[in-house]
């Protein structure tokens, strides 16, 4: 059996937007394992099938330079294909003797450490990340068959009806506003989240989900609405698994492009995604992909362009669902 080692080293879209390739007709009967970043464990234990992996951080480099290595003696495997990854990780597989060492062309140690290379322009965005990516894993496995389209990540929430009862939520009966992001992408104005909940709390009660890096995204909305019992904020509330049971009980969720309109996406939740037409943003790279995801994103580039996506236009699909 052929034994495949997966990198993707950044954050939780990203590495949704990867791990989905190896359910691709080629890998099976190849065992793969993945290296995701330190805090991410949580996608691959909520995966269906779940996946084994090595968390490392890219804080201490050296120490993870260190345990990669003695992963890769360990489990000797015969590709290994770094999707993103910083150089350490590339020079452990080249110090190592992984016979294939694949990655994309592009900064100087690609060119040093992998011997199965492949320029790839993302950038330019004509395609999905997971496409890239599954582009990659095919090159890499040296396989030039025809292609099923790019699977996407099935994830399955804890069963935790206690979490549901302690914040008075029932499935499906509340709505998910996240407006928080990275700041990677443009985001979609506060004062258009504030007249969204207005209009859905008639029909729905709304569940404020974030971080403490999310403060500035929510502080406003939840002062809006402080007086109203119907807008419940578990900003910092939740843990990552209480966040997937909370996400996947929900009527929908609303969220710009950022990592939990992914995790929503690959729960199987309704998904109404807001995206920035940028190029190097757009939803024909980044959107989440699911069954029930729909996407806004405006249809011109302009310093006001975020606002072309009316908060009339996410109500109208959001009363559809």
């Amino acid at each position: 059996m052929k034994k495949v080692l997966l990198v993707r080293l950044d954050k939780i879209g990203d590495l949704i937007s990867t791990m989905c390739v190896d359910q691709a007709e080629f890998m099976k009967g190849v065992d793969s394992r993945w290296v995701i970043a330190k805090g991410l464990s949580f996608v691959p234990d909520h995966s269906t099938p779940k996946r084994t992996y090595l968390e490392l951080s890219k804080d201490d480099w050296k120490v993870s330079f260190k345990k990669l290595r003695e992963y890769v003696r360990e489990y000797k495997p015969d590709v290994a294909v770094s999707f993103q990854a910083p150089w350490w990780v590339n020079a452990a597989f080249f110090l190592e003797k992984v016979p294939v060492r694949a990655g994309v062309l592009s900064q100087w140690h690609s060119f040093l450490f992998l011997n199965r290379g492949l320029r790839q322009k993302r950038s330019h965005s004509v395609q999905h990340e997971a496409d890239y990516n599954l582009d990659l894993l095919a090159y890499a496995m040296d396989f030039k068959g025809s292609r099923s389209p790019t699977p996407t990540l099935n994830m399955v929430a804890p069963n935790n009806p206690g979490l549901l009862e302690k914040f008075h939520l029932q499935k499906e009966s509340y709505v998910v506003v996240h407006p928080g992001m990275a700041g990677s992408a443009l985001n979609w104005p506060t004062k258009n989240y504030v007249s969204l909940i207005e209009k859905t709390l008639p029909h729905f009660p709304v569940v404020l989900t974030g971080t403490p890096m999310d403060e500035a995204f929510i502080a406003p909305i939840r002062e809006h609405f402080k007086s109203n019992s119907r807008v419940m904020n578990l900003q910092n509330q939740l843990k990552t698994p209480e966040l997937l049971t909370v996400l996947s009980n929900s009527k929908a969720v609303v969220v710009p492009s950022t990592g939990v309109a992914h995790m929503a996406a690959s729960l199987g939740v309704p998904v109404l995604g807001l995206y920035s037409p940028l190029r190097v943003q757009h939803p024909r790279r980044w959107a989440a992909r699911g069954n029930k995801v729909s996407i806004f994103v405006p249809e011109q580039e302009h310093p006001d362009c975020m606002n072309d996506i009316t908060p009339e236009q996410v109500s109208a699909k959001l009363m559809e669902l």
